[in-house]
This record gives C-alpha cells, sequence and structure tokens, in this order.
C-alpha cells in the first residue's frame, strides 16, 4: 500500500514515470515483508479485553531487548493501566511490566521493556532493530521513498478474546512542515499520508486513519539512493530514518522525530533502564 507517488521529475534522470511505477509494487511487497519482523501492536489492557493504542518496533540496546514508540503511547502506565505486545506470528500476547524511559516534546519517544523470557518462550518471527540499523541524521537522498509500518487503530480489536491485527505499510515521500508551533524541522520531518488519495499498488485496501500509527517506524528504503548509485536495491539497505508520532488531518502529513534525536534518545535512556528490573507476563493465549 502506498501513498499517492508521482514519478520524479525528468530533472533528476533516475527514473522514466513508467519505471517508477512499475517499480513501486516490487517495493512495496518487499517493505511490508522486511518489516513485519521489526514492528509490533501496542495495546492496553481493560480487564477481559484489550484496545489497539499504539505502534512500536523491537530495538536491542547494549544486549537488552525493548519496545521503541512514542512517549504518549508510554506514558499511560502512569495511571496504572497495563500495555501490551505481540510477536510476529504469535498468537500469545504479553504484558509490559518494569520500568520503561520516556522523553516528551520534542521527541516524543519511549522505550518499552522486553524481557528475555518473552523473547525465548514462544517460537516467533520477530526480530530486533540493531543500533547500526538507525541512520546517523535524516539527510535522505532527494526524492527518496520512505517506508512507514504501524497498527491503525481501526485495524486492531480484540474479538473472541482473541487480538487481531492487521499492519499498515505506507510508502510516501518527505513534505515540507507547515509553520505549527509544535512542529520544528531542528526535531521532525513530514511525510505524505493522504487517505483519500492514496494509491494502493499491492491490494485493493485503501490507508487507514492514523490514530493507532503512532509510535511506528519510519524508514528510509534508500530506493533512490541505491539507483543513483548504480547499486542493486535490497531490503537491507533500509535505515530508521524516524518514528512517527503526530499527523494533520489538513495537511494530509505525519509527523516523525528524526533519526540523530532517535540515537541521542537511546544514549541517554540505557543507563536509566540498565539499574531496573524487567519482568515479563503471558496475558493471554
Amino acid at each position: 500500500m502506498a501513498d499517492e507517488q508521482d514519478a520524479p521529475t525528468e530533472a533528476d534522470l533516475l527514473f522514466t514515470k513508467d519505471q517508477w511505477d512499475a517499480a513501486m509494487p516490487d517495493l512495496t511487497r518487499s517493505m511490508t515483508t522486511y518489516l513485519a519482523q521489526y514492528r509490533t501492536p501496542v495495546f492496553k489492557e481493560l480487564g477481559d479485553h484489550g484496545k489497539g493504542w499504539g505502534s512500536g518496533s523491537f530495538i536491542e540496546v547494549d544486549g537488552a531487548k525493548y519496545i521503541l514508540t512514542n512517549e504518549h503511547v508510554a506514558t499511560i502506565r502512569h495511571s496504572g493501566t497495563f500495555l501490551g505486545f505481540q510477536l510476529a506470528n504469535q498468537d500469545k500476547l504479553f504484558r509490559v511490566q518494569g520500568n520503561h524511559v520516556e522523553q516528551g516534546w520534542p521527541w516524543d519517544l519511549a522505550l518499552l521493556p522486553v524481557s528475555d523470557t518473552a523473547w525465548t518462550t514462544v517460537h516467533h518471527a520477530s526480530k530486533v532493530i540493531q543500533i547500526d540499523q538507525i541512520a546517523l541524521a535524516h539527510t535522505p537522498t532527494p526524492t527518496e521513498v520512505f517506508a512507514l509500518a504501524g497498527f491503525a487503530g481501526d485495524n486492531t480489536g480484540f474479538h473472541f478474546a482473541t487480538l487481531l491485527s492487521k499492519a499498515t505499510v505506507s510508502l510516501s515521500r518527505e513534505v515540507e512542515l507547515p509553520k505549527i508551533e509544535q512542529w520544528d524541522s531542528r526535531f521532525h520531518f513530514g511525510l505524505d499520508y493522504l487517505p483519500d488519495l492514496a494509491t494502493s499498488v499491492v491490494s485493493n485496501e485503501g490507508l487507514p486513519k492514523p490514530p493507532g500509527l503512532s509510535g511506528s517506524a519510519v524508514w528510509n528504503t534508500g530506493f533512490v539512493e541505491a539507483k543513483a548509485k548504480g547499486i542493486k536495491w535490497t531490503p537491507e539497505l533500509a535505515q530508521v530514518a524516524g518514528v512517527a508520532w503526530g499527523w494533520s488531518s489538513k495537511d494530509g502529513i505525519i509527523v516523525a522525530t528524526r533519526a540523530e534525536h532517535i540515537r541521542s534518545f537511546l544514549l541517554g535512556a540505557t543507563a536509566e533502564l540498565s539499574a531496573a528490573g524487567v519482568a515479563q507476563d503471558v496475558v493471554q493465549t
């Protein structure tokens, strides 16, 4: 699934419109498959059921596993609400237990702990993002393609005590941030996200509304850069460019925190988490 993509201008001399249109379905399928191993829905427990609350990505920092998401997703734990997550290709759900680290605006980032017990108790297809998969800074090649992978609230819910979550992968380009006080180009960047105008390239389903996508990783696919360098593109060239946290329906833009600030956040967060005990309970099978 992709946001509406115009081919790069002829001045770019990299793709014709026909070449661009022909490449998008394969690029979308490749990124959808590749990112499935890293993402997770984040849900909140409501007694005998739950509700989709946000999105996150599994990440490894200093040998420990976490879920990278938004501060505004994680902070609900302060009120006593339990959060949970799901591993890829697994029905079993796990409750987040132990201390987490969060940082509010302008970063809006958080790390939720994932225990080794939870990670090894069941067979699953999840993998963790390594630090070197995060870009050193947000400096994309002009007209580069970005992939956002997360779980919209409209596609996540509990039915007969089973969590049904359908991921969304949206491909789009960076757009200029409108001049709004809470958006700052030193910390943030914007992506096209226009559900009414999106072009579906691998299915007949349109883009869902963004609520629930908070905390989704945004990946720089490296597709245009590979073409410019004359090398064969593979999904492994993609790097984390940001973490999505906001949306403007008026402007049709999703806003993400830039990669360099993710790295800064992780550097400070690990020291705080290193002294915290992490436990994990299965909450539903």
